[in-house]
């Protein structure tokens, strides 16, 4: 959901609730996106830690520095505010309706006139665009693009007009992974070894899966000979590569792609979505250890891409 008030109406519902005093009439929305903004949990009734801190920073020892850090925070990591971050950080030129477009290509739902305004109002009160409702002008000030190669925002936005930045984002999403890299994409592409070349270090990752359908794009040598030169190499690195195909009746329910790593999951388009710009996302998935257990389940019903290691 989008807002579509000023900050001042959600800070005093938030603000309600940290003091334990009754809802006021029309607060259910404003809670609501202060759950989305990360400030209230699920129940509406409770401050997050975030909230927390931004309550006690406010309100009891009147550090508005550190209230503006946490909601700073919070805001880059809302999801819409992230796709106006990522696919218009260092864009001339950029307003308001190109925010709107943004918005709209990423099927964020609610988007109006009304919304818009209020989505960048509360931007520019966080310090990270700077907007000026006059002329409709918008500059991004502050970027997950500009954070350190580990940091991965919760939401990574992929567009047409972003192609090279698409394949950071999958590498950084796959370095961010500890333990071990499981990567289900039915459509797999070859292509995706190069970013799993640079991205995976033997000192975090041991063990890197990737399962997938047999496709016609698989056949012919080339595709055998990368997945064969790559594994040699990630055994130098002391991490053990495996690619195993399943039938297509076998993952009939499952339609989501995923990588998978020790301790958490992210939703991810396919590879072909990726490397061609189709609007899509990955993002963290909650669902870690369900997701973990179905691929091993899968992983037991598959069978290696490469005809010498199902020989063995």
């Amino acid at each position: 959901m989008l807002p579509d008030r000023g900050w001042q109406s959600y800070e005093d519902a938030l603000r309600r609730v940290g003091e334990r005093r009754a809802s006021a009439p029309g607060d259910d929305p404003l809670k609501a996106f202060l759950v989305r903004l990360g400030l209230l949990r699920e129940d509406r009734q409770t401050l997050s830690e975030a909230g927390e801190t931004y309550f006690n920073a406010k309100f009891i020892r009147g550090s508005h520095a550190e209230g503006d850090a946490t909601l700073q925070d919070c805001v880059l990591n809302y999801p819409p505010a992230t796709a106006v971050t990522q696919l218009l950080a260092g864009v001339r030129n950029a307003d308001r309706a190109r925010v709107e477009t943004v918005l709209r290509s990423q099927g964020v739902w609610g988007v109006t006139d009304r919304t818009v305004g209020s989505l960048l109002t509360l931007m520019d009160r966080a310090h990270i665009v700077e907007y000026n409702p006059r002329t409709s002008s918008v500059r991004v000030l502050l970027s997950p693009v500009a954070a350190e190669v580990d940091t991965v925002p919760p939401s990574v936005y992929i567009s047409p007009e972003t192609p090279f930045g698409n394949k950071v984002w999958l590498r950084r999403v796959l370095a961010e992974r500890t333990g071990h890299i499981d990567w289900l994409d039915k459509h797999f592409m070859p292509v995706a070894f190069e970013a799993l070349w640079e991205a995976v270090d033997g000192a975090k990752v041991s063990r890197v899966r990737v399962l997938s359908l047999r496709l016609s794009d698989h056949d012919g040598k080339r595709p055998l000979k990368q997945y064969r030169d790559l594994r040699r190499e990630f055994a130098g690195r002391s991490v053990d590569l495996s690619w195993r195909t399943i039938d297509s009746t076998k993952v009939r329910d499952t339609h989501d792609r995923w990588i998978i790593g020790a301790d958490s999951a992210r939703n991810v388009p396919n590879v072909n979505a990726i490397y061609t710009g189709q609007h899509s996302e990955l993002h963290l998935s909650g669902r870690h250890e369900e997701l973990q257990s179905l691929f091993d389940a899968y992983w037991l019903e598959a069978t290696p891409f490469d005809p010498a290691e199902a020989a063995e």
